[in-house]
């Protein structure tokens, strides 16, 4: 028997970075991730958070990273060692991580602005 009120919570940041990167493959046919989706949707309909300017213009950005990242990351998993240089390919390993230094601020916005949720810390991490 698990008691499911001592497993860790997750930030609202954390929560929608997940909800947004689900949504992403689901677009693209992965249709194992409606169950985590539907599971974290119904999750913040219960919670009756607040939305706010600043709350959804930090969830858009956070999805338009998640996107980029996406975009520049799906090429070199199916492959891309083959389609492209290793020059280009350490050229995107550079650019996601510096997206992803975006990507974290906006999490950090998220639980800011709601006050749900820790500030997530990067040491000596090129995307801090």
């Amino acid at each position: 028997m698990h008691d499911n009120d001592a497993l860790p919570k997750q930030s609202l940041g954390d929560v929608v970075d997940k909800l947004s990167i689900l949504t992403r493959k689901i677009y693209f046919g992965e249709e194992g991730a409606y169950k985590e989706h539907t599971y974290l949707c119904e999750s913040l309909d219960k919670a009756g958070i607040k939305l706010s300017g600043a709350l959804i213009a930090a969830i858009i950005r956070l999805t338009q990273m998640n996107f980029e990242i996406w975009n520049l990351e799906n090429k070199l998993r199916k492959g891309g060692e083959d389609q492209f240089s290793l020059e280009e390919v350490g050229r995107r390993s550079i650019k996601i991580r510096d997206i992803n230094k975006k990507r974290v601020e906006y999490k950090n916005e998220i639980n800011r602005v709601t006050e749900l949720g820790f500030r997530e810390f990067k040491i000596r991490h090129r995307s801090q």
